[in-house]
């Protein structure tokens, strides 16, 4: 999956969400050299930012506009969305359970930063893991 597509599944994802809003990072400040993809989550008087990167599969030569198919397999267990408020905690479950919702099968598993014992130094984001071997990684930035 390229960045560019999992950018626009969570603006997508945001849609669902009452009384939330998103955009791209570079329609809400310009700028895609520090963070070439992600989105500006605004929720409960809060504005966040969640970068993506992605890893290609094992094997995966990107290039140019070739995009692989999708390879599709058991989905994770559903999540609840709650509603987001200023903590990035709650946006972080909110936008991983409405991409599992839509989720056609692509996600094979997702580890959420702010579930394991000892987050890591961002704090709150997600790994997921796709059945093409591929993973994606949403992270929380300031």
């Amino acid at each position: 999956m390229r960045p560019a597509r999992v950018q626009q599944l969570l603006l997508d994802a945001v849609v669902g969400l009452p009384g939330v809003s998103a955009r791209t990072f570079e329609d809400a400040d310009g700028d895609r050299a520090r963070h070439p993809f992600g989105i500006t989550v605004d929720a409960d008087g809060r504005t966040s930012r969640w970068q993506v990167a992605v890893m290609s599969a094992p094997g995966e030569i990107l290039t140019g506009e070739d995009v692989p198919a999708p390879v599709l397999g058991a989905k994770p267990p559903a999540m609840e969305a709650p509603a987001p408020t200023a903590d990035p905690a709650t946006v972080e479950r909110a936008l991983i359970a409405r991409l599992l919702a839509t989720d056609p099968g692509e996600i094979a598993s997702v580890d959420l930063y702010s579930a394991r014992p000892t987050p890591p130094a961002v704090g709150h984001g997600a790994v997921l893991d796709l059945h093409d071997g591929s993973r994606v990684f949403i992270n929380h930035v300031r």
